[in-house]
Formats: C-alpha cells, sequence, structure tokens
C-alpha cells in the first residue's frame, strides 16, 4: 500500500459486484461490508460498508456510483 490509499464508504447499499468502479490502474486493496448499515464518524453518516482503493477515484466515479470518500489509511 503506497501513502495515497483512500477509503470509500457506501452509503445508499451493501457492497456487491457492480456497485462500484473499477478504474484501469487502480488496485482495490480491500473492500468490507458491516453486518448493518452503520454509523461512520469519519463521515458522520451510517454505511453499509467500505472500499479502500490503491489511489484516489474521480469525483465523477465516486458519484456515479454514490460512494462517499473518507480519508486516507495506513
Amino acid at each position: 500500500m503506497g501513502f495515497e490509499d483512500m477509503r470509500y464508504y457506501s452509503t445508499q447499499r451493501p457492497i456487491t459486484p457492480g456497485s462500484f468502479p473499477k478504474p484501469e490502474g487502480n488496485t482495490i486493496e480491500q473492500i468490507v461490508n458491516f453486518p448493518a448499515k452503520t454509523y461512520v464518524d469519519e463521515i458522520w453518516k451510517q454505511a453499509w460498508g467500505y472500499i479502500d482503493y490503491e489511489k484516489p477515484l474521480s469525483e465523477k466515479d465516486a458519484s456515479d456510483y454514490e460512494l462517499t470518500q473518507g480519508g486516507a489509511y495506513h
């Protein structure tokens, strides 16, 4: 993992195939679904889970898939 790794939360639905972008050249590090929709302090709202990407997504990709950007993680 690099220093730019970014986390995106799925606030509208659990993360399933087709519900998140797979941009070329941006590795998905991990996908985590919570057991139920859960309040996340980092984004001040509830989410179904998160996806960690090697690099930040474009604003369009995040918006098109209704993902809320968290922060960099280590």
